[in-house]
């Protein structure tokens, strides 16, 4: 298939473009709910420059406690909605943007060495989507707790820190596996395709 130079040059660097997007997508997930687990950091230096003040470490109160397991359940319900369309349109992007290439142009990366790793991304991408059942227990629970309080159930116990936690470690691991793995894989094919 003949491509114009320019589209082709595209599809070319979009595994490394997406692997790259779904790399930071994961990062910036991984980042935002590990703010809900750990206790905030009112004695760093930044929190002393910001509120010009010195402050003693939080103690885990059982109000703080209580109110995770109140506003973990809907703000994770509400960045779910939100996040998992991008995660699967960057993992689309990525594998089929992967496949056209070994498709399309298998002897042209198979001579500058970088067919090997554009397979290894593709591989490496689809088995981001292999965590799925890994995750889906903490997802459904937490929405469930949502629901539930949405009826005025009451979560409690550290439930939903406990929920946000497994979610967490599961994601962490995905994010330096296989999400780390194919973003390194589309970086090296793409430089040794690209590089005359």
């Amino acid at each position: 298939m003949a491509l114009a130079p320019y589209l082709r040059t595209t599809l070319h660097i979009l595994p490394l473009m997406s692997s790259t997007a779904s790399l930071t997508h994961a990062y910036m997930e991984a980042l935002t709910t590990d703010a809900f687990l750990h206790p905030a950091p009112t004695t760093s230096a930044l929190t002393r420059a910001l509120a010009k003040e010195t402050a003693s470490s939080l103690p885990s109160t059982t109000k703080t406690e209580a109110a995770k397991d109140l506003l973990i359940p809907i703000w994770f319900t509400n960045f779910f909605h939100a996040a998992v369309y991008s995660v699967i349109t960057f993992n689309t992007l990525t594998t089929t943007s992967a496949a056209a290439n070994l498709y399309l142009y298998p002897n042209e990366l198979g001579s500058t060495g970088s067919r090997t790793y554009y397979a290894a991304g593709l591989t490496a991408a689809l088995a981001h989507f292999a965590f799925v059942p890994a995750v889906a227990g903490s997802i459904e629970r937490l929405f469930k707790m949502c629901v539930a309080q949405a009826k005025g159930q009451v979560v409690q116990g550290g439930a939903a820190a406990n929920t946000l936690r497994e979610w967490n470690a599961r994601h962490r691991v995905r994010m330096m596996t296989v999400d780390l793995c194919a973003w390194v894989c589309f970086s090296v094919g793409v430089v040794g395709f690209l590089t005359p």
